[in-house]
């Protein structure tokens, strides 16, 4: 069976519709053996946030969020995403980003509320 090509992007998902920002992966993307997207959730807030119905007063790193990379020898992808991310999410990102082989990692970057808070404690 022929799998489509993986995406790699951002995305943003309050816990009933994912919103991505994706895109093809090509050697223009390659850092340190995986490709990343250029992509910046700050500056796909306005329409991710638009899409998820909030208002302007809502900040992009509210909404529990992440990044899809690609690692074209090992041909797997990497779904980069916080403490608010359950696996069943996890699983329609995947989808989103048409991923067939896929791996998660937690990474403090995308972590939410107390969590964020913990790190920054005395």
């Amino acid at each position: 069976m022929n799998h489509p090509q993986p995406l790699i992007g951002i995305w943003w998902d309050n816990g009933s519709k994912i919103v991505a920002f994706h895109h093809l992966p090509d050697e223009d993307d390659v850092q340190a053996g995986f490709c990343d997207s250029d992509y910046a959730h700050n500056d796909f807030w306005p329409e991710a946030g638009m899409q998820l119905g909030l208002d302007a007063s809502a900040e992009y790193f509210d909404v529990p969020r992440g990044r899809v990379l690609w690692s074209p020898a090992r041909q797997i992808s990497v779904i980069y995403h916080g403490n608010a991310t359950p696996q069943p999410r996890l699983q329609q990102i995947a989808e989103t980003f048409q991923l067939d082989k896929w791996t998660a990692q937690t990474d403090i970057h995308y972590m939410i509320g107390d969590a964020v808070d913990d790190f920054f404690d005395d």
